[in-house]
């Protein structure tokens, strides 16, 4: 990711962890800073990430406490988003899920849909060859 990012904006440095998986012990020590009032743009550098990409972890961590039915004021204690933000994370969040389902719905009827034209196809084959 970094390397692309680099290749399309080469004046631009990126912090060297942009893109990078996160470890659950990066996560971790994320939460405990932000428990401490640290301010993003410091966590970013400890981090060697973008503002945005803690932000977009924040986001991510929001979810996941969602979906193990914390409390939203729980979320806000950990991430320190506000509730608008959180809600919006999770609406985002489900919606792309749905899209993803109904993409993979749509994907299975067009197997099914190819696999009945390869049926008929044979049918046709084996119609031709009796018509001989």
């Amino acid at each position: 990711m970094l390397k692309r990012l680099k290749s399309q904006n080469p004046e631009k440095n990126y912090p060297s962890n942009t893109g990078q998986k996160w470890t659950d012990e990066e996560e971790s020590l994320l939460l405990e800073e932000l428990s401490k009032g640290i301010d993003i743009e410091i966590i970013a550098q400890s981090h060697k990430r973008t503002i945005g990409g803690i932000n977009s972890r924040r986001r991510e961590i929001a979810y996941k406490l969602h979906v193990k039915n914390t409390s939203v004021e729980e979320i806000i204690l950990k991430t320190k988003l506000n509730e608008e933000e959180i809600i919006e994370t999770i609406n985002k969040r489900k919606n792309n899920l749905q899209k993803s389902k109904s993409i993979a719905k749509t994907e299975v009827k067009s197997t099914f849909s190819i696999e009945e034209e390869i049926t008929k196809m044979k049918n046709d084959i084996k119609e031709l060859k009796n018509a001989m």
